[in-house]
């Protein structure tokens, strides 16, 4: 298959990473793969996708913040190259209705496909017209099936048109084995560490887990909550611990990559996730099972399908505060079963999150809509 995947965006984060991991899948499988992003603002992922093998194209804007005619320019040059695509694989808005818009009037003889990969709950909201939109799309991807529920029931697109694309993780990357950033950050072995990763913003509920914590401070002195991570959120975050009267017990390990970021998952004894960010593969999650250690989350999306309550760590129904604080101090309670709980979290990691697998499941669901009529008339 020829493929171009369209990303609005000029930064290596949110869906840029599982766009690459996917198009890199494709790529292997012998497929032709090609990316577009944004080309007007300033940002690293076309360095990051040239390192990988991806040259972004040159000839398309895909900017939210480019002129008409930039966008009028990209309609143009979409209709133009899509004669010699079989997929125009979409992933944000801006891009999913470029594809869409650049494919009116083809009608039944139409040989591309458009699909889109709907990788935040955010586009599932009933806005104007976006039912409209899912529905003239050929093929939809999403994170977990708490989402293709919400396309079924909520908007009525064609269950034969979607696919639950989970998250992947590299476990080579992410393993038990290695080293933490304990005697960095000031921590002793042993000392009982709870984490989170995640961009540091009102909407990813740090302000929820320093509530929940606040508790477990007071019980054991000794606990830690690390914080990974950066964001506009970060100084009032940082005043809620002042005034919780937490400094000497919230850890601030700024913003990790690579190699820090597997050795932050490494320095905790358990991972909170409270949101699903721009990804709702919630690969922060998965990161830190594959880690080996137990993930305490809200059950929504794809947490809830992910983590095994009382095997691989613990779901809390979202906003019970209470809840999470005890989920939290029956782990440090028990580092026994904390262990066994992450263990078998990287169990699951192995059998049903790698690389290979998502790979060979777009690429048959992509055969699949390509023999399906255009759903874009």
């Amino acid at each position: 298959m020829r493929i171009l995947h369209l990303l609005s965006s000029p930064r290596w984060t949110g869906p840029a990473e599982p766009m690459a991991a996917v198009a890199a899948g494709l790529a292997r499988r012998g497929h032709q793969v090609q990316v577009a992003v944004d080309g007007v603002r300033p940002g690293d992922l076309r360095e990051r996708l040239a390192s990988l093998g991806f040259a972004p194209r040159g000839d398309l804007a895909l900017s939210t913040k480019a002129a008409p005619l930039s966008y009028l320019r990209d309609l143009w040059t979409l209709r133009r190259l899509s004669g010699g695509l079989d997929v125009l694989h979409a992933h944000f808005s801006n891009d999913h209705d470029l594809a869409l818009l650049s494919q009116v009037g083809r009608g039944r003889d139409r040989k591309v496909r458009v699909v889109r990969t709907i990788h935040s709950s955010r586009s599932l909201r009933d806005r104007a017209f976006q039912g409209l939109v899912h529905r003239r799309t050929d093929g939809l991807l999403v994170p977990c099936e708490a989402h293709a529920r919400a396309l079924r029931e909520g908007f009525g697109v064609d269950p034969g048109r979607i696919l639950v694309s989970r998250g992947a993780v590299d476990p080579v990357a992410f393993s038990p084995e290695g080293p933490d950033l304990r005697a960095e950050l000031g921590l002793r072995p042993g000392q009982p560490v709870v984490g989170i990763v995640s961009r540091v913003k009102p909407e990813r509920r740090h302000a929820a887990l320093l509530a929940a914590f606040r508790p477990l401070a007071a019980e054991r002195p000794e606990a830690r909550l690390l914080v990974v991570g950066r964001g506009e959120g970060l100084p009032a975050l940082r005043q809620q611990v002042t005034r919780g009267g937490l400094e000497g017990q919230v850890v601030f390990a700024g913003y990790r990559r690579g190699p820090e970021l597997a050795a932050a998952y490494r320095t905790m004894d358990c991972k909170v996730l409270l949101a699903e960010g721009n990804d709702g593969t919630c690969r922060a999650l998965l990161e830190a099972m594959a880690c080996g250690r137990p993930v305490v989350a809200w059950r929504f999306g794809a947490p809830a399908e992910a983590v095994v309550d009382g095997e691989t760590g613990r779901l809390v129904e979202p906003e019970d505060v209470a809840g999470l604080t005890a989920a939290l101090r029956a782990l440090l309670a028990a580092p026994e079963t904390a262990r066994a709980q992450g263990a078998a979290g990287r169990q699951r990691v192995l059998a049903a999150y790698g690389e290979e697998r998502r790979a060979a499941e777009v690429e048959a669901f992509l055969e699949r809509v390509r023999g399906l009529p255009p759903a874009m008339v």
